[in-house]
């Protein structure tokens, strides 16, 4: 349900964007946070879902949007311009580790004193370099660390926002939408922003049809039929990267059976590739 990046069955990368109501939801609402004036409380946007639904993807979608429609001024100066900062920070974290990544990802050099300051140049930077939104991936990672660490982060996410006056984007698992939602500041100036599993039936042949002709696979329609796209969604979870997979491996299979079609065997002999999916 968002641009994905997929291996075709050439070997070849390519990147695609299904656009399906919740990615364009998700994508439209991170971009016109984005464009909006410097408010006295930024807005947090909390992305969640599981692992495989696209978060990455939508982020790096919103990040293309927003670098296209706010060009680097002609009369910027010798200042780096960064419209949009999108990282992941390292886990076990600390409100220093979160701002040494930050700096890192700002193009600054990382030396033995810098941490004195760390926070103070990262909220500096953010107004020197232009930027309108900061995005943290893979959030979970640094948000389910001990109590102390936690509240250190939670606290970093505010002195950011506060302090360096721009909104901000994070992305995660599940769980990171409750601690947002524990946190009464936090809760209060935060989008809760959900991608749910798909359904099967027509939701999952169209994300079938899509990803096949993304992946410019032989008729998409036929892997899209009732028959094949049951068993691709049973197989799959639900998980939007779990469906890229099997369609990527099932059309190499064929491939090493000297097919362009791909048939329920080349499913069956790809699925064993995989860890078998579990929704627990």
């Amino acid at each position: 349900m968002s641009a994905v990046t997929t291996a075709q069955p050439s070997g070849h990368l390519s990147t695609f964007w299904i656009d399906f109501d919740e990615a364009r939801n998700a994508v439209e609402t991170i971009v016109e946070v984005a464009h909006d004036d410097p408010e006295e409380r930024p807005t947090c946007i909390v992305l969640t879902g599981q692992s495989g639904m696209g978060k990455t993807s939508i982020l790096r979608e919103a990040q293309r949007r927003l670098t296209e429609a706010l060009p680097e001024p002609a009369d910027w100066g010798e200042a780096r311009y960064q419209p949009v900062l999108r990282t992941v920070i390292p886990s076990s974290p600390t409100s220093l580790k979160i701002n040494l990544a930050l700096l890192w990802k700002q193009g600054w050099p990382i030396r033995t004193n810098t941490h004195k300051t760390a926070d103070f140049k990262v909220v500096d930077l953010l107004a020197a370099q232009g930027t309108r939104l900061v995005a943290i991936d893979n959030v979970h990672v640094i948000l389910t660390a001990s109590g102390v660490a936690r509240r250190d982060t939670l606290d970093a996410f505010r002195f950011l926002m506060s302090a360096g006056n721009v909104p901000l984007v994070v992305a995660g698992l599940d769980v990171a939408r409750q601690i947002f939602a524990d946190d009464v500041e936090l809760a209060f100036r935060s989008i809760m922003l959900r991608l749910p599993l798909w359904e099967p039936g027509e939701p999952s042949q169209r994300l079938i049809r899509a990803l096949a002709m993304g992946m410019d696979m032989a008729e998409p329609e036929h892997l899209a039929e009732p028959a094949f796209a049951e068993r691709i969604w049973r197989e799959s979870g639900g998980v939007t990267g779990n469906f890229k997979r099997i369609l990527h491996w099932s059309a190499k299979v064929a491939k090493r059976h000297d097919r362009v079609l791909v048939a329920h065997d080349d499913i069956s002999e790809a699925l064993q590739l995989f860890t078998p999916y579990s929704p627990d």
